[in-house]
């Protein structure tokens, strides 16, 4: 199992490759250096939660998925994420019990 750093890293550099651009870019986002989005991505240092929340916000993430250790599609988890986030109790419980059933499933 991965370190939280490691899967913040990986998740970041899979994350802002998917969306093509550059550390560069993501580092003004972020409104720090490239050489800081570099560091990041090769989990040689770690971040302010301020920092962290400018990620999420500028790659498109839940916090959930830059924190995740799966290799599901970052962006579709975080439109999952969103989903589930806007429904009320009711619709959330059937959400949740649909995917179980579908994940017991071979389809």
């Amino acid at each position: 199992m991965s370190t939280l750093l490691e899967r913040i890293s990986s998740n970041v550099k899979t994350r802002r490759l998917e969306l093509d651009i550059s550390q560069e870019k993501l580092a003004e986002r972020i409104e720090k250096s490239s050489s800081f989005v570099g560091q990041l991505e090769r989990g040689e240092t770690s971040m302010k939660i301020e920092t962290f929340q400018k990620l999420v916000h500028s790659l498109g993430f839940d916090a959930n998925v830059l924190l995740s250790d799966n290799e599901l599609p970052a962006d579709k988890v975080s439109d999952l994420c969103g989903i589930a986030y806007s429904l009320d109790e009711k619709k959330l419980d059937f959400l949740i019990t649909f995917a179980r059933l579908l994940q017991e499933t071979d389809i």
